[in-house]
Formats: structure tokens, sequence, C-alpha cells
């Protein structure tokens, strides 16, 4: 057994080498490609959206098996074709990657990879909505909407203190390697581009200016993170007004059939039973980290708990003192 698992863990990482290239070689191909603009006229596009392990995964799953459904799970190779600039964990370019997006980084450049890459993604017949999920596009609405500006959102919320101790575990396990790319942290990315960009952008666009580059573990970026993802989702909640949904990961799991309906109708889709049956069977109860935290800066703290009591979900941040390290906090759950 440990010969075997000894040869699966070289021969994983390679291929994912080989993937990634592929990938990145295939989106660049289709993006200087000429395509018939008519694809394009029936379709519909949705945007699934939240921070990351919120239940965004579970959800574009479900939709992803909708007849009517088109979906694109978490084309970062396509996003990195259309601008490198969205390549936060720099898996296909070295570059200093943007996180928080606007209508500024908009041209026809973009327009043009996008309606190639992502408007007209490929389906049967039946197919009247695109469905693309990436969390992170949750920080880039404008660009987003600048790119499709009929498009719909949907915010998926999850506890802000499960969602720090899953990306804790993510970050710390570390467990995805790709060939090449020895500095590869499997959730910030290679030498911490994502963090960096978020630390930069945040800054930049005023969030806890004074704390960002005191946050010294992952359980306090997580925070951080998740706290710039719903600044960023309230920024242009009135601006998108009707084209945005939002719930919570616990009504999705504990109201599957219903938020599934619901969903349905938002993207002017049908809901059939048989498609109802197989989702619902397929969402699992919601796990709690039940007495856990998150100690934070005293702003950030403030936030994470407004957010906390506003959506109705237990547990909250700890305050540490001013100037006080949030270094010390237990690393693994």
């Amino acid at each position: 057994m440990p010969n075997t698992l000894s040869i699966a863990d070289t021969i994983k990482p390679r291929l994912r080498a080989l993937k990634y290239r592929w990938l990145r070689w295939s989106a660049e191909q289709r993006a200087e490609k000429v395509f018939d603009s008519n694809q394009t006229r029936s379709k519909s596009l949705a945007f699934i959206l939240g921070c990351g392990r919120s239940g965004t995964t579970i959800l574009g799953k479900v939709f992803s098996d909708h007849p009517q459904v088109s979906y694109l799970f978490e084309p970062y190779y396509l996003w990195a074709a259309i601008d490198r600039r969205t390549d936060a964990l720099n898996l296909f370019h070295n570059i200093d990657a943007s996180l928080i997006m606007n209508a500024s980084h908009y041209n026809e450049n973009s327009q043009l990879r996008f309606n190639r890459l992502i408007s007209s993604a490929r389906g049967g017949v039946q197919v009247k909505l695109v469905i693309e999920k990436t969390p992170l596009n949750a920080m880039r609405i404008g660009y987003i909407n600048a790119l499709a500006p009929n498009s719909k959102f949907v915010h998926i919320v999850r506890n802000g203190v499960d969602v720090c101790y899953s990306i804790n575990k993510i970050a710390n396990s570390n467990s995805y390697k790709i060939t090449g790319k020895p500095a590869l942290n499997q959730w910030w990315g290679i030498n911490y581009a994502k963090w960096k960009a978020l630390a930069s952008d945040g800054t930049a666009s005023g969030y806890y200016t004074d704390n960002v580059h005191n946050l010294e573990n992952n359980l306090s970026r997580g925070a951080y993170e998740w706290l710039v993802t719903l600044g960023e989702i309230d920024r242009w909640r009135e601006a998108l007004d009707d084209r945005l949904k939002e719930f919570t990961y616990d009504t999705l799991t504990t109201k599957p059939k219903s938020t599934l309906k619901d969903l349905c109708e938002f993207f002017e889709i049908d809901s059939p039973q048989s498609w109802l049956d197989k989702a619902v069977s397929a969402i699992s109860s919601p796990r709690h980290k039940q007495g856990l935290t998150v100690s934070l800066p005293p702003a950030m703290c403030k936030a994470f708990n407004s957010y906390q009591q506003r959506y109705g979900f237990s547990n909250r941040a700890a305050c540490l003192e001013e100037g006080q390290s949030s270094f010390n906090q237990t690393l693994e759950i």
C-alpha cells in the first residue's frame, strides 16, 4: 500500500501539470476563434457567487444536472484567457492579479473573449441558461456586470465561523500538488498570490485598512475574505436590485425543495420533478463548528458579528485587544 500511495502521489501532480497546460492552451485557442453570435442570443447568463466554502459547489452541482442549463464549474482557465488579471491563484500566469474588479477593468478585447468563452458555452437544444460558478467572482460583480449587463446573480451565504475553519483546514493541509509549482498553496495560490491580491485590493477599497497586514494565520485571513466578499455584495445590492437572489446555506440544506424551485423561477427555467427529486437527495444537512470562534481585530470583529446576526448564524468572533496579534490562534480544527 505505501508503494501504491507513493506512485499515486508522484503521478497526480504530473497529470495536473499537463491538465493545466492543456486548459490554458485550449482556452487561448477558443478565445481567438471566430464564433457565430447567434449561439448566445437564446441563452441567459447567471453567476453563482459566495465566499469559498459556502455551499456554491453543491448548488452548482445540482444545476449542472438540469436539462435547461449549461454549467461552468470554476473555469479559472477561461477567465485567465479573458483577462490575465483574474488569475488570482497564478495557476496560468505569473502576474499581480486583481480580485476586486469593476467596470474600469473592462475593455473590448475582454468583451470579445468573454463572448467566445462564457456566453457561448454549449449545451443541448433544451439549454436556455448558462450558469457559471466561481466564488471569487463575488468580488468582481462590477466587472462581470459590464461584460454581461443583463445577467443574474445568486449569492449563497454560510456561517462565517464554519467558512473560516473550512478555509483554514484546506490552506493548512495543502494536499493539492502540481508538478513545477512547488510554491502552491491550495487556497492562496502560488506564493500566496491570492492573499496578496486580496490584501492589496481590500486595502485600496477601504476594507479594514488598519488590520489587514496584521492577519497572520489562515483563520483570520479566511475571515477577511468572507468579510470582503459580503462587503462587495452589499456594495452592489442596490444596483443589481431584482437581478440578485440571496439565501443562506442553512436555507438550502433545510428547505432544499422550496429553495431550488424559487431559484428555477428566478432563472426562468422549469423545475421538472425528476430533476428536483435528484437534486434534493444530493443536498446534505449542514454541519456547524459548534463552540468554535475566531479572534479578530476590533473593527473586523464588529463587522463579522454584525453579519452573523444579520443572517441568523450562531457563533460570534472574539475581539482581540488593540495591537494584539492573531498569530496565536489555533491553526487546526
